[in-house]
């Protein structure tokens, strides 16, 4: 073995950063891909609670509706 000294390390401080950045953009891809899905079924489980009780809603008047009609009827042929 030589007397050589020591000499400079390489300077990994890029390439530390760089990987820093990757795994930071990623575990916030990851945070947002899980809350937003999350907040989306919960949007759409609303949406579909919403919608199901507008139905609820439209077929008692129209059942009405047509209550109303059919004795109108019923008492117009009297």
């Amino acid at each position: 073995m030589g007397n050589k000294g020591f000499g400079q390390v390489e300077n990994y401080t890029t390439a530390f950063l760089w990987m820093f950045y990757l795994v930071l953009v990623v575990g916030l891809v990851i945070v947002w891909g899980v809350w937003g899905y999350v907040l989306a079924l919960a949007i759409c489980a609303g949406l579909h609670v919403g919608i199901a009780k507008l139905a609820v809603i439209r077929a008692r008047r129209e059942a009405a509706w047509e209550a109303r009609v059919a004795a109108a009827i019923a008492r117009g042929r009297q």
